[in-house]
């Protein structure tokens, strides 16, 4: 499988939207095919089969858990393809602390996937600082071989 990057996102305001723009241009800077989609636009069995590296971004809802209407069954759908595949998450939100991302790693590194870097938080839309480390995040997960 040649190196291919999906970045793939849940964004309800755009806040999540800015960051996964950011991480790809980071991804780009690395590999040249890279995939940039909403959630509700892709296959998760597609992205499974033709991606090695799969960064995912979803903002927190209720008590901190990702979107339950379209990135929660993406991600149980994703889960079967996991093993060995590099992964990086990320998401915004305005008022907790990341226990959903936390959450969002272990359930995605239990299942088999392999991940170079901590789960991304950002407040609110990204600022200029949290874009960087956006654009950090796409460059390292896609440079991970």
């Amino acid at each position: 499988m040649s190196e291919k990057v999906a970045v793939i996102y849940y964004s309800a305001t755009g806040n999540t939207e800015a960051m996964a723009e950011a991480v790809s241009i980071g991804a780009k800077s690395v590999v040249e095919d890279v995939l940039l989609a909403p959630v509700a636009d892709v296959d998760p069995e597609t992205i499974g089969k033709e991606y090695s590296h799969i960064i995912l971004g979803c903002s927190a809802w209720g008590v901190e858990v990702i979107e339950e209407e379209q990135m929660k069954p993406f991600c149980e759908k994703l889960k079967p393809f996991l093993k060995g595949k590099i992964m990086g998450i990320f998401g915004s939100c305005g008022w907790s602390r990341g226990a959903w991302l936390n959450s969002w790693y272990n359930e995605l590194h239990f299942a088999g996937a392999v991940f170079p870097a901590q789960p991304l938080l950002a407040y609110g839309y990204p600022d200029k600082e949290s874009l960087k480390k956006c654009e950090d995040l796409g460059k390292k997960v896609a440079g991970t071989r």
